[in-house]
């Protein structure tokens, strides 16, 4: 299949998920997260808001806003970049860049003092490798990123082997509902 062809794939088979399926789910990738001794030792963690049936961040977000200091990716559409941003609360949040909630006021982030970051994608590997939505956003803020990259996703989006580029950034770790992958 073709990058375009296995979004299409993803996208089509996470809306076919009930809304039960997808919340239990995500509970269980949630607390594979929270058992990873990389997310506990953390002392910042960048996660994404999920949206459009994606493996959901809520639990991870919750737990972040009361335990760590949180950042969230701004997406600048015009340069296809994230920018970093602390989140002190969820009633911080506005609707941003393709109808995801952002941080309202940027409070910019140092890359180098993100720990951990809890990263989206359209599918992943069982190398570490990642399908991203095709803008390379991730890509771009990936290649300068130091911290533990944490692949997150439902089990149904770890293939064997994805068609990937020279610039496409591997995770260190990928979890889902049913395992932590990380012997890459």
């Amino acid at each position: 299949m073709t990058k375009d062809e296995l979004r299409a794939e993803m996208k089509r088979l996470r809306r076919q998920l009930s809304k039960e399926e997808a919340e239990q789910k995500s509970r269980a990738a949630a607390g594979a997260v929270f058992a990873l001794p990389q997310y506990r030792s953390a002392a910042t963690v960048m996660a994404y808001m999920s949206s459009f049936k994606e493996i959901s961040t809520a639990a991870i977000i919750s737990d972040a806003l009361k335990h760590k200091r949180l950042v969230l990716p701004v997406s600048d559409t015009d340069s296809f970049t994230i920018t970093p941003s602390y989140l002190k609360s969820e009633s911080d949040l506005v609707k941003g860049a393709y109808g995801i909630y952002e941080p309202r006021v940027i409070e910019q982030a140092e890359i180098k003092d993100i720990d951990a970051a809890i990263i989206p994608g359209i599918a992943f590997d069982r190398r570490g490798g990642r399908l991203g939505f095709g803008k390379g956003y991730y890509d771009r803020f990936l290649s300068e990123f130091r911290g533990v990259k944490i692949g997150f996703c439902y089990e149904f989006q770890l293939i064997d082997e994805l068609p990937l580029d020279s610039h496409d950034i591997p995770m260190d770790i990928i979890i889902t509902e049913k395992r932590i992958y990380n012997d890459f």
